[in-house]
């Protein structure tokens, strides 16, 4: 008799942890899903920041080519 209860005691525990153990991994599932999609995203952002950081790489390459010749104004020029 004592057998049966003692089972029946360990049975209704390993359900109960079994229970918080599929839940635990259900969190982890939800957040693991979190966390692809902000990978996502911010790969995302990274390329248009890449962009962004190319074209000011280009706009620096002109403005410095531009300040090396003395500029682009008329009275900048030595014409004599």
């Amino acid at each position: 008799m004592l057998a049966i209860i003692g089972a029946m005691v360990v049975i209704t525990w390993q359900h109960g942890k079994n229970r918080a153990l599929t839940q635990l991994l259900e969190k982890s599932k939800n957040s693991n899903v979190m966390h692809i999609d902000e990978v996502f995203d911010l790969q995302q952002e990274n390329g248009t920041l890449m962009e962004e950081v190319m074209s000011l790489q280009t706009d620096n390459a002109i403005l410095g080519s531009c300040c090396a010749n003395g500029g682009l104004d008329a009275d900048t020029l030595d014409l004599k």
